[in-house]
C-alpha cells in the first residue's frame, strides 16, 4: 500500500480538502492525477486574515500530459515535471475578510483529455469543500455615563480641529471594529446604566436594564449600531459598573459554553459613588468568577483618572486579558486614535483558531496540520500545550498556545489529508 497525501491551506476563513473513500478512486481525469515519481496528489489554497480585503486560491495538480486548468489565469504544465496550476482571486468589500476563496475546476477538470496513471498505484479521490472558523462571541460592555458626553477629548491627534465627545469617538470605534470583522465575530451589546437614564437617580441615572440591549448573533453590525446611541447623543446616567458586569455575564453564561466567549468592557471611570449598593469588590468578584467559568474580559480605559487607574489594572488582572503593551494591565487611551488601536487589538486576540473540518477525514489518523513549512504537533492538553487537538472528532480542531499565536500571525494553517491509495 502507498500512502496518498492530499494538502490543502486553510486560513481563518479558508479552505479544506478531505480525502474520500480510496475505493472509489481513478485515474480519470475526474478523479485526481497520481505522480509516477511520488503518487502524491496535491492541491493547496490560501486566504489572507480577516483584517485583510482580499482572498486568493491556488491549485496544482502532476502529471498531465495535456489539456489546460480553468480559472481566471491558467498556464500549461511541462509534460515531464507534470507542473500545472490554475489561481483565481476573489475581493472582499471593505472590512473583514470572508474567508472565501475563488472555487477552482479541481485537480483532474481539464479541458483537454487524459491524464498519465503513472506506475504506481491510483490516489485516494480528491473532494474541495469550504471551511469557517467558529466565530468567538464577544459582548461588548459599553459605560454610557454622562462624563462620555460631557467630557471631550482629541480624535485625530490634530490640535488644529474640535474636539469631540468620549462617545462620539466610542460610537465611532465600535462601528469601525463591528464593520470590519462582522463576518469573523459575532458581537453583542451591554449598557451601562440603560440607554433613558437621566442624571440622577431618581430618574435612572444607576438603573442597568435585565438582559443585554443587543444580543450576541452572527453578522450584527448592523444590529449593534441599531441597539446603541448615535454618536452625537447626548447620553446621561453615572457608572454602575457591577450591575452592568453582572447582567453581562448573566448573559454571557447562558451561551454555548463550546464557543468562546469573551466579554469587553469599556469605562472612563470608576463606579459612581451615588449609586447606592454598587460595590467596587463585588464587581471585581464578578470578573473573576466569570473567568473561572471561561469566559475572559478585556478592560479599556478611556481617559481615565490616575485614581481610577489602580481599580482596572485589578478587573483586568481579575479577567485574564491583560495588555501586554502596558504594565498596568488594561489597554488605557487617551484619544480615538488610541481607543481605535486598542479595540482593534483585542479583537484580533479574540479571532478564533477553532477549525470545522468537513468532510470528515476518512482516515482521521492520518491527518497532519502544518503552518507555513513547520507541521503542528498533535497536543494532549490545549491548556497547557502548544498544538492541536480535536474538539469534536473527526468534525473541528483547535489550535493551541503558541500554535494559535503562529496562525493568527501568519494568517493561514495548512491541513493535510492522508490516506492509503489502493
Amino acid at each position: 500500500m502507498t500512502r496518498a497525501s492530499m494538502s490543502w491551506l486553510l486560513a481563518p476563513l479558508a479552505l479544506s480538502l478531505a480525502c474520500g473513500d480510496s475505493g472509489g478512486a481513478s485515474a480519470s481525469a475526474s478523479d485526481g492525477l497520481s505522480d509516477s515519481a511520488s503518487n502524491i496528489t496535491s492541491v493547496s489554497e490560501s486566504a489572507t486574515t480577516p483584517t485583510t480585503s482580499g482572498a486568493s486560491a491556488s491549485a496544482s495538480a502532476g502529471d498531465t500530459t495535456q489539456g489546460s486548468m480553468s480559472g481566471d489565469s491558467q498556464s500549461s504544465g511541462d509534460a515531464s515535471s507534470g507542473d500545472v496550476s490554475d489561481s483565481a482571486s476573489e475581493g472582499t468589500t471593505s472590512g473583514a475578510s470572508t474567508g472565501a476563496v475563488a472555487s477552482t475546476d479541481g485537480p483532474g477538470e481539464s479541458s483537454g483529455g487524459g491524464s498519465s496513471t503513472g506506475s504506481g498505484p491510483t490516489p485516494c479521490q480528491v473532494e474541495k469543500t469550504k471551511i469557517v472558523p467558529t466565530p468567538s462571541d464577544v459582548l461588548l460592555v459599553l459605560d454610557k455615563s454622562g462624563s462620555m458626553s460631557m467630557q471631550k477629548w482629541d480624535h485625530d491627534d490634530n490640535p488644529q480641529t474640535p474636539t469631540v465627545t468620549r462617545w462620539y469617538s466610542l460610537h465611532g470605534v465600535v462601528e469601525s471594529v463591528v464593520t470590519k470583522f462582522n463576518k469573523t465575530v459575532n458581537f453583542g451589546v451591554k449598557l451601562y446604566p440603560k440607554i433613558d437614564a437621566g442624571s440622577y437617580e431618581n430618574v435612572g441615572a444607576c438603573i442597568v436594564n435585565p438582559g443585554v440591549e443587543v444580543e450576541i448573533a452572527p453578522m450584527n453590525a448592523a444590529g449593534v449600531l441599531a441597539g446603541i446611541p448615535a454618536a452625537d447623543f447626548a447620553v446621561l446616567g453615572g457608572t454602575p459598573m457591577e450591575s452592568g458586569l453582572k447582567a453581562a455575564y448573566t448573559y454571557l453564561q447562558a451561551l454555548d459554553p463550546n464557543k468562546q466567549r469573551f466579554a469587553l468592557m469599556v469605562a472612563d471611570g470608576e463606579i459612581s459613588k451615588t449609586c447606592a449598593g454598587e460595590v467596587y469588590k463585588e464587581a471585581l468578584g464578578l470578573v473573576k468568577t466569570a473567568h473561572d467559568m471561561g469566559i475572559p474580559t478585556y478592560v479599556v480605559g478611556i481617559d481615565v483618572d490616575p485614581m481610577v487607574s489602580a481599580d482596572l489594572q485589578s478587573l483586568a488582572t481579575a479577567g485574564g486579558k491583560l495588555n501586554p503593551n502596558n504594565p498596568q494591565g488594561f489597554y488605557e487611551t487617551t484619544s480615538q486614535i488610541e481607543l481605535q488601536a486598542a479595540l482593534q487589538q483585542i479583537v484580533d486576540d479574540t479571532l478564533s483558531c477553532v477549525i470545522d473540518v468537513t468532510p470528515e477525514p476518512s482516515e482521521p489518523e492520518l491527518f497532519e496540520v502544518w503552518i507555513k513549512q513547520s507541521q503542528v504537533p498533535a497536543a494532549v492538553n490545549c491548556a497547557k500545550d502548544s498544538g492541536w487537538v480535536w474538539t469534536k472528532p473527526y468534525m473541528q480542531i483547535e489550535l493551541c498556545g503558541q500554535a494559535c499565536l503562529d496562525l493568527k500571525k501568519s494568517g493561514e494553517v495548512e491541513a493535510r489529508y492522508f490516506c492509503e491509495a489502493g
